[in-house]
């Protein structure tokens, strides 16, 4: 009998996948439409002098390389240049064209200024992907209660659960948000497949088939989270993303702008996080993390691995 795949294992462990959402708060998309190799950086079609300086710029920045195409073995259009998704920025989403390599490492260095204003008035110059308009600040390309980008992983050279369960569900969410979904390379969590980041908001599900699709995304647009698949807010530690996991969980169904993570304080291993909460007020959450036992967490993993875990215990409030 061959052995289960990573993510079937886990789903048969019941593994937990809270605190596990990607760490970065920018993201940095090349578009790709080839092969993607092992990694992003390995994959990214760039020269070597262009990876060995985009490479630092990107890490200044706290931005994360992804490389994006559409579904579908036969994509319906060619992918963007780059773009670049900031969700402290007045404009969360700009896209702009490639024409060699020096645009992309034009464009990172833009992660390391200020944003460029409009003048009074005026709409905001920004340059798009063929067909699409600038924008004037603070105005999204997208109607309300639309995403306005969806990236699901994958990415089979990184393990082949990314692609045997990522293709079907970037493919049901393309159905249904066909201008705001693309797959792109690893999110992190390989057998938690498959997986699904909600951007500009930087929310992370897991553990999604097909049918999850719709009513996940479509209640996380519609303001009312569910947490189920809910693995947290990217950008953040493992106990923050635990506590807004665990407060969508108490006081749902709430909009995923309604939690806010103020402080977090206390040690690796017992720690609290002050979050405040829309209607409820400050709270403070408190918990431990957990050394899981060791299992294989990719399907080429060559040992098992253990992994530490974070847990909301209970909570106090409200929060000084």
């Amino acid at each position: 009998m061959s052995e289960l795949r990573c993510s079937d294992a886990a789903r048969l462990r019941g593994d937990r996948w809270v605190g596990t959402a990607p760490p970065a708060r920018r993201w940095f998309l090349v578009g790709q439409a080839g092969d993607w190799g092992p990694t992003a950086w390995q994959g990214l079609h760039a020269d070597p002098r262009t990876k060995e300086l985009l490479e630092p710029l990107l890490a200044r920045a706290g931005a994360r390389l992804m490389l994006v195409r559409r579904p579908g073995r036969a994509p319906r259009d060619e992918p963007p240049g780059w773009g670049i998704v900031d969700r402290a920025a007045t404009v969360p989403v700009r896209w702009g064209d490639r024409r060699s390599d020096a645009d992309l490492l034009e464009a990172a260095r833009t992660l390391l200024d200020p944003l460029p204003t409009a003048a009074a008035g005026q709409p905001m110059s920004l340059p798009g992907i063929p067909g699409q308009q600038a924008t004037p600040p603070g105005q999204s390309v997208t109607r309300p209660g639309e995403p306005e980008l969806l990236l699901v992983c994958a990415h089979g050279r990184k393990d082949r659960c990314c692609a045997v369960r990522g293709r079907p569900v970037a493919a049901a969410a393309a159905e249904r948000w066909p201008a705001a979904t693309w797959e792109c390379t690893h999110t992190g969590g390989d057998r938690f497949a498959g997986n699904l980041v909600v951007l500009p908001d930087g929310a992370c599900y897991g553990g999604l088939d097909p049918d999850d699709v719709e009513p996940v995304v479509g209640a996380h647009l519609a303001g009312r989270v569910d947490p189920a698949h809910l693995r947290g807010p990217t950008g953040y530690t493992p106990p923050i993303q635990a506590a807004v996991v665990a407060a969508h969980e108490r006081w749902g169904p709430l909009a995923w702008s309604a939690v806010t993570a103020r402080a977090q304080a206390g040690t690796p291993e017992h720690w609290t996080v002050d979050l405040q909460v829309a209607g409820i007020g400050s709270v403070r959450a408190h918990g431990h993390t957990e050394v899981t036992a060791a299992h294989k967490l990719t399907c080429d993993a060559l040992e098992p691995a253990r992994m530490a875990l974070p847990i909301v215990d209970g909570w106090d409030g409200p929060a000084t």
